[in-house]
């Protein structure tokens, strides 16, 4: 059994006997497996890989540790493991399996009793190995090397959509396999949304433009926000991104391994509430990233954990004034003993670009 499954059963503990992964996150943590089509049946002894038959060559050649088994018909095989198991209790991940899943389940399973894990698999990929890390910052290296690519062509009358299927092109031709999220260019008043994702405005001399991109790297994934000003920037643009800039950096500063990630919110927040624009910081000053872009934990007002050696999150504060324009600045960090590192390594002070 290996260390992450010995892991998941540490934190699921002993109320069932058995755990159904079916998160294509979880599976690709556990296995290796990458396709879309992948579930595993666990018991505290033994454990299976259940795929379909698109899938057989490539569970061959990716699943480590499990035994993969091609099934004709999903819910028939897994009942007939699950019997054969002699699995009383069942764990499901709650915030992924469908209601229709389920039943089609127990319909094979009548006499089992299921049991829903949440919380309990929160914090189960929330700290990050070496190798881990070293793939998110090769996806952060992989995006910021295409935004550089992209800051030439950002002028007045360039279409925000066009600026992102450019920084698409890039981070795909310079090896990621996808994009992280759906990439966020919002210009002038359009920056004021916080996911004002590319649309056919144009940009003028002036804008605010505000650039949220990610890229996936052998599923992991990056996550960054940069925001620049085409053309001369007002004092007004100045004074804000002063403010935002200063907020992401004391809570960087301020995080490390034993500090509440809610006390690493509140340096950014109470920054800004103190500034006068408490009330235009309207999200959490960050998230874990990894297999999946928004992860636990989180850092936010409404965090509970506090910062380990190894996780990996995002420190993302913002200003969004309605009908004017907003700047958020975001990095990537991992969080270490003595404070956190950067994984993401584009410059944030305010750069001029369009010129």
């Amino acid at each position: 059994m290996n260390k992450r499954v010995k892991n998941l059963w540490r934190l699921i503990g002993k109320h069932v006997d058995g755990i159904l992964i079916s998160s294509p996150e979880n599976v690709r943590y556990l296995c290796g497996f990458s396709g879309t089509e992948g579930t595993l049946l666990l018991t505290r002894q033994e454990g299976f890989f259940l795929t379909d038959g698109r899938y057989t060559a490539q569970a061959k050649q990716q699943v480590r540790d499990f035994t993969p088994i091609t099934f004709k018909e999903k819910w028939s095989e897994l009942g007939r493991r699950i019997k054969k198991l002699h699995i009383k209790s069942l764990g499901f991940e709650a915030r992924h399996l469908t209601v229709a899943f389920l039943k089609e389940l127990e319909k094979q399973t009548a006499s089992i009793e299921f049991k829903p894990l949440a919380e309990e698999l929160d914090s189960f990929r929330s700290v990050k190995n070496a190798t881990e890390i070293q793939l998110l910052k090769k996806a952060a290296a992989i995006a910021a090397d295409s935004l550089a690519e992209v800051l030439g062509m950002i002028k007045p009358g360039v279409r925000e959509l066009e600026v992102a299927a450019e920084l698409e092109y890039h981070m795909r031709t310079k090896g990621g396999s996808d994009i992280a999220f759906q990439t966020i260019v919002a210009s002038g008043w359009r920056s004021a949304l916080p996911h004002g994702v590319a649309s056919q405005k144009k940009i003028k001399k002036g804008d605010l433009v505000t650039i949220d991109y990610g890229v996936v790297y052998q599923g992991y994934n990056s996550d960054e926000t940069c925001t620049f000003v085409v053309g001369k920037p007002t004092a007004k643009q100045k004074k804000i991104y002063t403010v935002v800039k200063k907020a992401h950096d004391l809570a960087i500063t301020f995080l490390r391994a034993g500090k509440s990630l809610k006390d690493a919110d509140a340096k950014a927040r109470c920054h800004i509430v103190k500034m006068g624009y408490g009330k235009y910081f309207n999200h959490g000053t960050g998230h874990g990233v990894g297999l999946n872009v928004h992860e636990t934990p989180i850092v936010s007002f409404r965090s509970k954990e506090t910062a380990q050696k190894g996780m990996v999150v995002t420190i993302e504060p913002g200003i969004y004034l309605p009908k004017w324009g907003g700047v958020r600045i975001e990095d990537t960090v991992v969080v270490t003993q003595k404070g956190c590192e950067l994984i993401t390594q584009y410059d944030k002070n305010l750069q001029v670009i369009g010129m």
